[in-house]
C-alpha cells in the first residue's frame, strides 16, 4: 500500500462562473526528483507540481490520479482536500491554482508496455531503467480533465 499526501499551494483564483467545460484540468509544472532510487525508502518518493483549473469550482472533495506509465495498475489515487468555499461551488465559479502531489514508495516493476492513460496523453513508452507519470484530475462530480505528464523519470536499483 502506497501512503501518499497531497499539498494545496496558496493559490487560488476565481473569476466568472461557466458551464461551458465543467471538467478540471491539470499541467505539470516540475517533477522532483528526476531520478528515483527504487530499492531506498529514502529516495524512492516523487513530488508532482501542478497548476490546476475547474470550470465549476468543485475539483476540492474529488481526486488526483497519478499514473505510473510503466502499467494500467499503478495508479495511486490522491483525495484533494476542500479548495474553495461553498459559495463559489454553489455558484459553479471557475477556480484555479496550484497542488504539489506526492507519490511515495515508487518501486521496482518490469514493464511490458506503456499505460493506456499514459499512452491517450502522449507520454513517452518506458524503458526498464525510467518512467513518466501521467495526472488526471476528477472533481466531485465525477468529470475527468485533460490531464498531463511528467517527463522522463530514470529509475535506479
Amino acid at each position: 500500500m502506497r501512503i501518499t499526501t497531497l499539498l494545496l499551494a496558496a493559490a487560488l483564483f476565481t473569476g466568472c462562473s461557466s458551464d461551458d467545460d465543467p471538467a478540471p484540468s491539470a499541467t505539470v509544472k516540475s517533477a522532483t526528483p528526476d531520478t528515483l532510487t527504487t530499492e531506498d525508502d529514502r529516495l524512492d518518493d516523487l513530488t508532482i507540481a501542478i497548476d490546476y483549473a475547474d470550470g465549476d469550482g468543485d475539483l476540492g472533495g474529488g481526486t488526483a490520479e497519478v499514473h505510473d506509465c510503466r502499467a494500467n495498475g499503478l495508479v495511486t489515487e490522491l483525495l484533494i482536500p476542500e479548495i474553495a468555499a461553498p459559495s463559489v461551488v454553489k455558484g459553479k465559479t471557475p477556480i484555479s491554482g496550484s497542488l504539489e502531489l506526492h507519490v511515495n514508495d515508487v518501486g521496482a516493476f518490469a514493464t511490458a508496455e506503456i499505460a493506456d492513460a499514459c499512452d491517450e496523453l502522449g507520454a513517452p513508452v518506458p524503458t526498464s531503467s525510467e518512467t513518466a507519470f501521467c495526472v488526471i484530475l476528477v472533481d466531485t462530480a465525477g468529470h475527468r480533465g485533460e490531464g498531463d505528464c511528467t517527463a522522463v523519470i530514470t529509475l535506479t536499483p
